[in-house]
Formats: structure tokens, C-alpha cells, sequence
């Protein structure tokens, strides 16, 4: 099981933990990006891969190390801003996928991207 730390002395998080069964694999995912819907895939990607990670090593020391090397490459690749990525692989990272269930009329009074952008489609 993995829980995740508070940036905040004495402040605990609720229901954010994954767990993984005896083979290795992801059984059970809460509070955490990767299972949220509109959530961007480079953050998805980023906690699957960290997840993974976690049961790389025989000791903290290789576990850390195998955790470090995910989290360089993903930076490397914010710090690059994408180089060494086709245009269409960084779009599909860097991009939502969301739609609205309602007419934009009764999202009246709220903030989201998406009725922003719906908002700035309509004005077009």
C-alpha cells in the first residue's frame, strides 16, 4: 500500500492511497488524479507510472531510486517542453477531454474550463 504525505506538518490526507495485490498489480486507486475524468493524461500517465515504481527494488534505497528516475524523465520532459515529442503526443498530454451533460444556460454562475471555453465558442 502506498500512502502519500502531507506537505503540511501534523495535517493528514483523507482517502488517497493505492494498494497492490501479491503479483504487482494496481487492485485498489483512491483520491488520486489517475482514476479522475477530466484530469490531463500527463498527470495520469505521471501517478501510473510513479505507482509502478513503487515495487521496483528490493530495499527503500532501490525503491526511491526507481520512484527518482519516473520523476526525472517526466521532468525532463515539462523543463524541455516537450522536445523530443511529436506536436500530436504532446497535444494528447497537455489536453482535456471533457463535455457538458447541460445546455450551457444552466451552468449559469459557475466556473470551470470547460463552460469558459464553451462560453468563448459561442461568442465566435
Amino acid at each position: 500500500m502506498i500512502l502519500p504525505a502531507s506537505k503540511e506538518k501534523d495535517k493528514k490526507l483523507k482517502k488517497r492511497y493505492a494498494v497492490f495485490d501479491d503479483d504487482g498489480n494496481l487492485c485498489e486507486l483512491k483520491g488520486f488524479e489517475i482514476k479522475r475524468n477530466g484530469e490531463l493524461k500527463l498527470i495520469k500517465i505521471f501517478q501510473s507510472s510513479v505507482f509502478e515504481a513503487f515495487l521496483q527494488g528490493d530495499n527503500l534505497e532501490e525503491v526511491y531510486e526507481a520512484v527518482a528516475t519516473v520523476a526525472d524523465h517526466w521532468l525532463d520532459i515539462l523543463y524541455s517542453k516537450g522536445e523530443g515529442l511529436s506536436s500530436q503526443e504532446l497535444f494528447d498530454l497537455i489536453s482535456e477531454n471533457r463535455s457538458m451533460s447541460r445546455t450551457l444556460k444552466e451552468y449559469e454562475g459557475q466556473k470551470s474550463t470547460s463552460i469558459s471555453t464553451a462560453k468563448s465558442v459561442q461568442a465566435c
